[in-house]
């Protein structure tokens, strides 16, 4: 386990409201006011939405890509659930940033033993580093979530299991969602769509692709 960092004593401790995702946590400060809360350097499956993307989510519960990202979106938000729970439902916060468009905070999330949720998160393979907003990650934390990951993958853990074809990462499925809810009533070009990926899947299976290509590939496809 990583070493607790210097500061975590100083940290506030917050009450848990709601654990939304295995990344996104309802709290309640010290004053009374309730704050959502992103966790900062992962990013973890996603869970159904419901709402405006019903529709999409029904027509896609045979796709492999929907289930395996619900399948451990699911379990990752059931495992905080439960460390939270066993901790008294309360954790300490480092707020590193605020993002004003979901008008929520992002910071680290340790429960009050000293576990960081981040690092235990990515240790189980249910959630990924999130390299696009890795870089501002203290050194030594790096380090260990770099560290966390590759033994995740090299045990085959939670996500790591799914075959490259049979998972996609929570940054993609997001766009590629939203892509797909905006051509719902159009099947041609959502058939379309839906070759292309899979292509770009085969292209990956085959060894044609490497990880960074096929993202950057399929990031153009849903242009």
């Amino acid at each position: 386990a990583p070493q607790v960092p210097p500061y975590f004593e100083s940290l506030e401790t917050y009450a848990v409201k709601k654990v939304s995702d295995a990344d996104t946590i309802d709290v309640i400060d010290g004053s009374g006011e309730e704050i959502t809360v992103r966790f900062v350097y992962i990013d973890a499956p996603e869970t159904p939405k419901g709402w405006g993307y019903k529709k999409l989510e029904d027509k896609n519960q045979d796709n492999a890509l929907y289930q395996s990202q619900f399948k451990w979106g699911n379990e990752g938000k059931d495992w905080v659930k439960q460390l939270v729970e066993k901790n008294g439902d309360k954790v300490k916060l480092r707020i590193t940033d605020i993002d004003t468009r979901y008008n929520r905070r992002i910071g680290e999330v340790y429960l009050l033993d000293g576990t960081f949720l981040q690092h235990s998160l990515v240790k189980e393979g249910l959630s990924l580093i999130y390299y696009d907003y890795f870089s501002k990650c203290p050194r030594e934390m790096a380090i260990s979530l770099l560290l966390a990951e590759a033994d995740a993958e090299r045990q085959g853990k939670g996500l790591w299991q799914e075959p490259k074809s049979g998972f996609i990462q929570p940054w993609l499925f997001r766009p590629l969602k939203k892509k797909q809810k905006a051509l719902l009533g159009d099947p041609d070009a959502y058939q379309e769509l839906t070759e292309k990926i899979q292509t770009l899947f085969e292209d990956l299976e085959a060894g044609n692709l490497t990880k960074d290509q096929f993202e950057d590939t399929f990031k153009q496809t849903l242009k």
